[in-house]
């Protein structure tokens, strides 16, 4: 019966010890893990959207991705429905925007200049960007 007791208060004691010392542990993440996989998203949304061939203007998209300090989308890609998987595209699109705010990537970029929006035509049967002025 003794022995039982001592074992239970050696578990317990035991027990407490590794809940203390874990306490203090943190998931972190390093900033080289947040950019391979910022730039394997970019490279996933890439690949799905490289096919840009169309037969009609409303087949082409525009997507916002990223985010930047200075408010609005860090760039624009424009896709074509008639080859790409729209709700693909558009959670790549959204993954984008949320490693690069919640890893302050927008917050490093001190580049303000404009980044115009985009309007999507299917030209020459390829879907193409047209800034707009």
């Amino acid at each position: 019966m003794v022995r039982s007791s001592t074992l239970k208060k050696l578990f317990i004691t035991t027990t407490m010890l590794a809940s203390i010392a874990l306490t203090g542990c943190e998931t972190t993440t390093s900033g080289s893990s947040v950019r391979v996989d910022l730039s394997d998203l970019n490279d996933q949304l890439n690949d799905i959207v490289s096919n840009n061939s169309c037969t009609a203007s409303f087949q082409c998209k525009v997507l916002e991705v990223g985010e930047r300090a200075c408010g609005g989308p860090s760039r624009y890609v424009v896709y074509s429905t008639l080859n790409t998987a729209q709700e693909k595209a558009e959670q790549l699109a959204e993954q984008i925007t949320a490693v690069e705010r919640s890893s302050g990537q927008a917050l490093t970029v001190n580049d303000c200049s404009p980044v115009l929006p985009v309007q999507s035509l299917c030209i020459s049967q390829q879907c193409q960007a047209i800034e707009i002025k």
